[in-house]
């Protein structure tokens, strides 16, 4: 009964509280409706009400029209907000006191310059005339913008940093984007004026014509550009390192590291011995043989245990060594070994094959000495933390494709939005972008860039499988040499190096990604081979369609488990001691080698750079189809580009469903839109989701087209 009262109180606390809300605020409503009347229509507002407007407008002059504005929204905030949201009675009254003050005292200088002196009120007025003479009309001016400022942000709220800073940054990127639009056209008026010059007109002719059934001009002659000697560097630029096997730790050491380990599981009730020992420069390998009845899962379980009792940064269990009966524990050495990349260049495994492709990856945990070929791969992915080797490898691939193969058999496009690693490459003879002709080559910064020089290079393999078709070539060998014996210019092998991954997804994902896709499928055949490498090996990075592709992976040091199974499908990766540790996972192999990388210093390869570049800069023909043939991409035909380009005229805008109620696809409106950003008609601002359009380009393209009805 008790208990029934005090609910029957408060839910007659909690009616009577409501009905005072809703008494309070129609009342406020009435007050606020009849001041707005009164304020607009003073002439039917009776003797009261047209007393009270005239003695508003004669003491706040103009500004009295803000006064329905401000109750009305008072009203709608006393309605929508909470309790504990609503602005008190003190702040409302000082916001709204604020704001009819500086808006009095506004319209008052405004007024003397315009001979009203009554737009401000007497409020304004005698303000104005006080702080005239002191601080002058601009002090009173700013002084009342600050007041009118501040009883903004007590009002309504605004953060007037947050709108300054959002201002701020909508200039800044429309500087930039001016900037960027006076450089591509510095760039296209350059490129204008070298097509401009006349070209030497001594071309070969054939005595008798090819019998082939498609057209002849496809193949490429001989190249004039590349017709200078290169020497090959020698061995001698890099740091000599230690010849033959790396050395192995003391026997002493090794005993006690058996001893240790195998009294270790004892203590666990695990019965282990230890059947071989394979010492590498970095770690060694201990291979046990667990006695009847022990499960390989219970020694795995404890390799913390283990990595505690030996002392050691971390170390690795083998569940199962292939070939062996035998479980594998690899334990670092107190003592590592440096693995230099000349040591490797050196070695037999490295020299007795003549591939153009082939690249040093270290020695393995057993001293052997580890090479890969990357036209075998085809391409590579590349994974690691901070600091874990990943730039050194990349260096060392590079460096080993540039001691066996001249500039006009391999070409390197290099992207690297960090700036950092592949800088050092600048102006070396094996530089190429498809984007533009040799004397304007360079190493790819830009993320926006390099996305359009990946939708470049596909023209070119698209361009190649055309021309191989002409004679029947498979692939780039067969092509070469049968372009040899027919003397025609043999095709060189591009080869892909994108230092962070990351960075490009995150501008241009969708490009990036279906550039990739296209090109790991089918660019094997015709000598273009990817090298990816990125220290965020997330799934947003490494997306199932790059995993799908590049299915040759190298792991470096990583952070946790997680990013080791997305790099390699298991895990591993973060036991490894960093510093060029690496699991390398070969393409159609059921596991991971540990390789300890070969190192190369930032010396070493300056000394070769400057080697390639005393003896010339980079040299290449840059084909029709890779520059102008842009035009006509998948999904999309000849005239849809001058179609889409007169329906950005005419609505002036542009946006993917535009695209799509105008041509009926969507895989050709994103085709369309790539194309419009390659082409540089429209461009999207880094942080924005809106496309800037370029309509004095697009204007002059359309003009040049000779019959605009063809396209229709």
């Amino acid at each position: 009964m008790i208990i029934y009262r005090a609910s029957l109180k408060t839910s007659k606390k909690r009616k009577s509280s409501v009905w005072q809300w809703a008494a309070r605020w129609f009342l406020l409503s009435c007050v606020a409706l009849w001041l707005s009347w009164l304020i607009f229509f003073p002439d039917r507002s009776g003797w009261l009400g047209g007393a009270l407007a005239s003695y508003l407008f004669s003491f706040l002059g103009q500004s009295t029209y803000l006064l329905p504005l401000v109750l009305f929204y008072g009203l709608g905030a006393f309605w929508i907000q909470t309790k504990e949201e609503r602005h008190g009675a003190w702040i409302w009254t000082l916001a709204t006191s604020l704001i009819l003050f500086s808006c009095s005292l506004l319209l008052s200088l405004l007024g003397e310059l315009f001979s009203q002196r009554d737009w401000g009120g007497i409020l304004g007025q005698t303000v104005s005339s006080i702080t005239n003479p002191i601080i002058g009309p601009t002090g009173t001016g700013l002084s009342s913008v600050l007041f009118l400022l501040l009883g903004a942000h007590l009002l309504f709220g605004i953060s007037w940093g947050e709108v300054f800073h959002r201002v701020w940054e909508i200039l800044m990127q429309d500087l930039q984007s001016w900037q960027r639009a006076r450089r591509e056209l510095k760039t296209n008026l350059r490129m204008l004026e070298e097509r401009a010059m006349p070209l030497p007109v001594s071309v070969p002719v054939l005595a008798t014509p090819l019998p082939l059934q498609k057209p002849v001009q496809k193949l490429a002659p001989v190249s004039t550009s590349e017709k200078k000697k290169f020497k090959l560097p020698s061995l001698q630029l890099l740091h000599a390192g230690q010849k033959g096997s790396p050395p192995i730790p003391p026997q002493s050491e090794i005993q006690d590291s058996i001893q240790l380990l195998e009294s270790t599981l004892k203590n666990f009730g695990i019965e282990v011995r230890v059947v071989g020992i394979s010492p590498g420069p970095v770690v060694t390998r201990y291979e046990l043989s667990p006695a009847p009845g022990v499960k390989v899962s219970s020694i795995v379980a404890l390799s913390n245990d283990i990595a505690l009792s030996m002392k050691a940064q971390g170390i690795r269990v083998m569940a199962h060594i292939p070939g062996k009966s035998a479980i594998g524990v690899e334990i670092p050495n107190p003592v590592p070994v440096l693995v230099t990349l000349r040591e490797i260049l050196e070695s037999s495994a490295f020299n007795e094959q003549g591939l153009p492709l082939l690249f040093a990856i270290g020695r393995s945990a057993e001293g052997i000495p580890q090479v890969a070929d990357l036209a075998s791969m085809p391409h590579l992915l590349v994974a690691g933390a901070t600091n874990s080797g990943k730039s050194v490898f990349i260096h060392s691939l590079i460096l080993s494709i540039l001691f066996r193969s001249m500039p006009e058999e391999v070409k390197f496009l290099l992207v690297d939005p960090k700036r950092l690693e592949l800088i050092f490459y600048e102006g070396l003879p094996h530089l190429y972008d498809p984007k533009f002709p040799a004397s304007q080559v360079s190493v790819v910064t830009q993320p926006k860039e390099a996305a359009k020089s990946l939708k470049a290079l596909i023209h070119v393999m698209e361009d190649r499988y055309s021309r191989f078709a002409t004679i029947g070539a498979r692939n780039i060998e067969t092509y070469n040499e049968e372009a040899r014996r027919r003397g025609l210019k043999p095709e060189f092998y591009v080869v892909v190096v994108i230092d962070e991954l990351a960075d490009l997804m995150l501008v241009a994902q969708d490009m990036v990604e279906d550039s990739i896709q296209r090109l790991a499928q089918m660019a094997r055949a015709v000598g273009i081979h990817l090298v990816l490498a990125t220290q965020r090996p997330s799934v947003d990075i490494i997306t199932g369609v790059i995993k799908a592709n590049l299915t040759s992976r190298v792991a470096l040091q990583v952070v946790s488990k997680t990013d080791s199974r997305v790099i390699l499908d298991t895990q591993g990766a973060e036991e490894l001691l960093g510093r060029g540790d690496m699991l390398y996972l070969a393409t159609g192999a059921q596991r991971p080698v540990r390789i300890q990388g070969a190192y190369v210093s930032e010396k070493e390869i300056n000394q070769v750079v400057e080697y390639w570049k005393s003896q010339g800069k980079p040299a290449y023909d840059l084909l029709l189809s890779e520059t102008e043939g842009l035009e006509v991409e998948k999904g999309t035909h000849a005239g849809d580009l001058p179609q889409a380009l007169r329906l950005v005229l005419e609505r002036r805008r542009v946006s993917q469903d535009l695209l799509k109620a105008h041509f009926g696809s969507s895989a050709r409106a994103t085709d369309l839109l790539s194309l419009l950003e390659v082409k540089g008609f429209i461009h999207k601002p880094e942080g924005t989701n809106r496309w800037e359009i370029f309509y004095d380009k697009i204007e002059e393209y359309l003009k040049s087209i000779p019959d605009k009805k063809n396209y229709g």
